[in-house]
C-alpha cells in the first residue's frame, strides 16, 4: 500500500504547517494530504477547519480573514512551544515545496464559500495547479459532491476521490460515478472485505482513512487496498517500507 502523510507529519508537528510537511523528507514519505480553503481576499491557504480556533492562537472563520491577518496568528504553539511562530501555509508555498522535492499530493477541497465565491475558489485552484510539476501525481478529494463535480468539470484530467464518512451505500457509488471518481476514500471503521472487493471490482481504487494499529494495516494490505492515511509516519512498521497510514 502507498503511504500518505495526513496534513503532513501531523503526529509530530502541528498539522498543515511547514514543519509538518518538512518532517516528511527524512522519513522518505512521498505522498501527503492537505486541505485547501480561501481567505476573504482570495488567497488559498491550507487548513482543515472552517475556523482558526483549534489550530491557532486566534479565532474566527478562515473565509472572513485576510491572508495578512491570518499570517499574524501562531499556528504552532497550540501543538508544542517548540513550534511557536509557525504561520498558516499558502497553496503557492506548498506547490513550490512539492515541485522541489518531487512529492505527490491528495488535496481535499475544504471550504464553506458558496455561489460565485465558490467558483472563484475553484478557478484559483485551477490556476495554482498549472504550476505543478507534470510528474507530480495528485488526487482531489471531497465529501462535498457538488463541489467535487464542479472541480471535475474544470479539470477533468485530474483524478478525483469521493470521501465517505460512515457506511458505504449505493448512493455513494452513484455519487462517485457522477464525478468520474477514480478513488473512493472510505472510513476503515465501516469498510468490510466484501465491500472492498465489490468496489475494487467496479474499478475504484480505495484509499482508507483512520488506521491505528498494525493488525488493521496488515488486513487492509491483504485486501489489496491502494493506500491508507495516518498521522504517525514510520520507516519500519512490521509490514513493508511502502506502507503508511494517516487519519483524516
Amino acid at each position: 500500500m502507498i503511504k500518505i502523510a495526513h496534513r503532513g507529519v501531523s503526529a509530530q508537528a502541528p498539522e498543515n504547517t511547514r514543519a509538518a510537511f518538512e518532517k516528511m523528507l527524512p522519513l522518505d514519505i512521498t505522498w501527503l494530504e492537505t486541505d485547501i480553503d480561501i481567505t476573504s481576499d482570495g488567497q488559498l491557504v491550507l487548513i482543515h477547519d472552517a475556523s482558526v480556533n483549534r489550530t491557532s492562537n486566534g479565532n474566527g472563520k478562515v473565509n472572513r480573514n485576510t491572508l495578512q491577518g491570518l499570517q499574524k496568528l501562531d499556528f504552532g504553539e497550540w501543538f508544542s512551544p517548540v513550534y511557536q511562530g509557525q504561520q498558516i501555509v499558502t497553496l503557492d508555498w506548498l506547490i513550490d515545496f512539492v515541485n522541489l522535492h518531487q512529492l505527490n499530493v491528495n488535496f481535499e477541497l475544504k471550504t464553506d464559500v458558496q455561489g460565485e465565491q465558490q467558483n472563484f475558489y475553484l478557478m484559483r485552484i485551477h490556476k495554482a495547479f498549472l504550476r505543478l510539476n507534470p510528474n507530480c501525481q495528485i488526487i482531489v478529494s471531497s465529501f462535498n459532491v457538488p463541489l467535487l463535480k464542479k472541480f471535475h468539470a474544470l479539470m477533468p484530467k485530474v483524478a478525483t476521490g469521493l470521501l465517505v464518512d460512515g457506511p458505504i451505500t449505493d448512493s455513494h457509488l452513484e455519487q462517485a460515478q457522477a464525478v468520474d471518481a477514480a478513488y473512493i476514500h472510505p472510513d476503515v471503521s465501516f469498510l468490510t472485505q466484501e465491500q472492498a472487493r465489490i468496489l475494487m471490482n467496479k474499478g475504484f481504487k480505495l484509499n482508507v482513512w483512520t488506521v491505528n494499529d498494525p493488525k488493521t494495516m496488515a488486513r487492509l494490505n491483504e485486501w489489496g487496498i491502494n493506500a491508507a492515511f495516518y498521522r504517525f509516519p514510520r520507516r519500519r512498521n512490521g509490514l513493508n517500507n511502502r506502507f503508511f497510514v494517516v487519519k483524516l
